[in-house]
């Protein structure tokens, strides 16, 4: 079993993060970000959607994007009812 993050699995499918960062047009070092935090950015995700489906990789959808970069619903917590001040 593998603690990586689906984005570092993914963009450890080519065989270097320059790699990537070339067939983008991005910064080597944003790639690297990307993998160690575990997200890309908003502006690139469609990008690395596209030359992930050149390379055959078939499971990184526009909707996978998406569901790997959703944030967890922030919790509601019950709140008491305002009360009138005696």
């Amino acid at each position: 079993m593998t603690d990586a993050s689906p984005i570092k699995q993914l963009i450890d499918s080519w065989p270097t993060r320059e790699a990537l960062a070339l067939e983008i047009g991005a910064n080597p070092d944003a790639v690297h970000k990307w993998a160690t935090s575990g997200r890309i950015p908003s502006g690139w995700q469609a990008a690395v959607t596209r030359a992930a489906k050149a390379r055959g990789i078939k499971h990184a959808t526009a909707e996978w994007m998406l569901q790997v970069h959703a944030r967890a619903p922030i919790a509601k917590t019950p709140r008491e009812p305002l009360r009138a001040a005696s």
